[in-house]
């Protein structure tokens, strides 16, 4: 995985990603591997928008709106938490970018 140049240790974002979900514990109702198997469907729902956009700016909006619309069609038993899992994904993922300087800010 690839931003701005950068190559992305996948497996340890997915790492970082997962453990602040499991901290948050937010969705600790979830089925054992449920969780894990969500986040490793959202860096790869990233990673196509990343890839769709080319070398344009990564438009957090738009991210989240094709996350958000791919989860609820993902996982319709879970539709009402799929915004917060978009949301959270977005903030977790752009907190491992900045912990390795992976982003550049305009």
């Amino acid at each position: 995985m690839e931003e701005n140049g950068f190559v992305i240790d996948k497996n340890a974002m997915r790492a970082y990603v997962l453990d602040k979900f499991q901290k948050e514990g937010d969705f600790d109702f979830l089925k054992e591997g449920e969780l894990a198997a969500m986040v490793d469907v959202m860096l790869e729902l990233d990673a196509a928008y990343a890839e769709s956009i080319g070398d344009d700016v990564y438009d957090d909006d738009a991210a989240y709106d094709a996350m958000y619309a791919a989860l609820q069609e993902k996982y319709p038993d879970y539709k009402m938490y799929c915004m917060r899992l978009a949301e959270d994904y977005l903030d977790f993922s752009e907190e491992y970018l900045v912990s390795i300087d992976a982003i550049e800010w305009e």
